[in-house]
């Protein structure tokens, strides 16, 4: 593992790992226009089971980063279920972005089922999916 020594504002030094940069979700990683909701859901590759549904879009534009929208409607529960599940959904494409082809747009949307999964069968549905279309790729 690579660390590299910086400062932070008080001016002590901590170490950053470089391996960590692979696991993070920035803003960048994020679906936030209307427009690219748009093209996904209006060009987007459909995967469905009784849990979750994604929609997968390849983009054209060269870059490699992979992109996540989410949407969790009312029907999935209670605000505190909705945002649980949502949380849930993050975490699985953070720490699996890099097994995804590049290049990516990807939105989850939760059935209510999903609620109602714990993370590993959460996590196992979803790859599942990505991996029937070849999209997921542990290598």
């Amino acid at each position: 593992m690579q660390t590299e020594n910086r400062k932070n504002s008080s001016g002590s030094l901590f170490q950053e790992s470089s391996v960590g940069k692979k696991f993070s979700f920035t803003y960048f990683e994020r679906l936030h226009i209307q427009k690219d909701f748009n093209k996904v859901f209006k060009n987007g590759l459909r995967l469905e089971n009784k849990n979750i549904k994604i929609l997968v879009y390849k983009r054209n534009d060269g870059q490699a980063i992979r992109r996540l929208g989410l949407i969790t409607a009312k029907r999935v529960g209670a605000a505190i279920v909705r945002n649980r599940t949502k949380r849930r959904l993050r975490e699985i494409f953070r720490t699996n972005k890099h097994f995804l082809e590049p290049g990516l747009d990807l939105i989850f949307i939760s059935k209510p089922g999903a609620a109602l999964l714990d993370y590993d069968n959460l996590e196992k549905n979803i790859l599942g999916l990505l991996k029937s279309v070849e999209l997921y790729n542990l290598e």
